[in-house]
């Protein structure tokens, strides 16, 4: 029997770097992970050994590298574009150029001191940007954005009650809860014609603000009503997908050294954590 290759891809994932942009009177500092994913039309290479069209992944990492200091203002979404089509420009081998940024936004410093050449950040930050492009050769791009690792809490005001047991069960009914969660909440543009940082603007204020005016009867009920606030804040976005973990958060029991809690002390260990997925379509 006879045998034929598949899909076959290569890639370069975890390049990190910073981008400094000192165009303007106030400086920007951004963290970026880059992982270029690249569908390829070269069997020969796996097949034979032959090498003659194969680049080595060098030049990928330098290429995120050299157009980052072409892009140090831009959105990560135009980022990728450009690096997505450069590499199905570059080289007839690529079918699709699968590109995903992440970006964390350094703080700048208050400071009292008049404007200089050097302006001071801090890296704390609230979420990482997201943006993931993908771009097959005689298509049309993918854009997805996103807003990663949001840690949203409320100190009560949470209910979970009404729901379903069995033989293991033990979670009690809860009137007023603290409620913790760290989510993705990513989203589809439905064009290409969008104005990226606008639209990631309006989707975090439109997260912040329903949570924060949000009675949750659950995890998926928050995680929905979140994702259904960036549709109705962002007409540009087809679709909105919100993934992350409810964030169990139970008072410490100081009884032990004599020490009472009321309401003050909480868990915040995360290596066990409830997840909870849900896509919102625009109709």
């Amino acid at each position: 029997m006879g045998h034929s290759i598949g899909d076959h891809a290569y890639g370069e994932c975890g390049i990190e770097f910073l981008l400094v942009d000192r165009s303007g009177p106030q400086q920007r500092v951004r963290r970026f992970r880059a992982d270029v994913h690249l569908l390829m039309d070269h069997p020969e290479v796996y097949r034979d050994g032959d090498n003659t069209r194969l680049r080595p992944v060098s030049s990928i990492s330098n290429a995120v590298l050299a157009f980052g200091a072409r892009h140090t203002a831009s959105e990560p979404e135009t980022y990728a574009l450009a690096l997505a089509e450069h590499f199905l420009a570059e080289t007839g081998c690529v079918r699709t150029a699968d590109v995903h940024l992440t970006v964390s936004e350094f703080a700048p410093l208050p400071s009292d001191r008049p404007p200089s050449a050097a302006q001071h950040f801090s890296a704390l930050t609230r979420h990482q940007d997201h943006a993931h492009l993908t771009l097959p050769r005689g298509g049309e791009p993918v854009v997805r954005g996103g807003l990663l690792d949001m840690e949203l809490f409320a100190t009560g005001g949470a209910t979970f009650t009404g729901f379903a047991r069995n033989a293991y069960t033990t979670t009690q009914n809860f009137t007023d809860r603290v409620f913790g969660a760290r989510m993705n909440v990513t989203w589809r543009h439905s064009g290409t014609d969008t104005h990226h940082g606008k639209c990631r603007a309006r989707a975090e204020q439109a997260v912040v603000k329903a949570f924060s005016e949000h009675t949750s009867r659950s995890s998926q009920h928050t995680f929905h009503h979140l994702g259904a606030a960036v549709l109705d804040a962002c007409p540009e976005v087809a679709e909105v997908h919100v993934e992350g973990a409810h964030l169990t958060r139970s008072l410490v029991d100081l009884s032990s050294i004599g020490v009472g809690n009321e309401g003050c002390v909480y868990t915040a260990a995360d290596h066990q954590q409830s997840t909870v997925t849900v896509s919102i379509h625009r109709t």
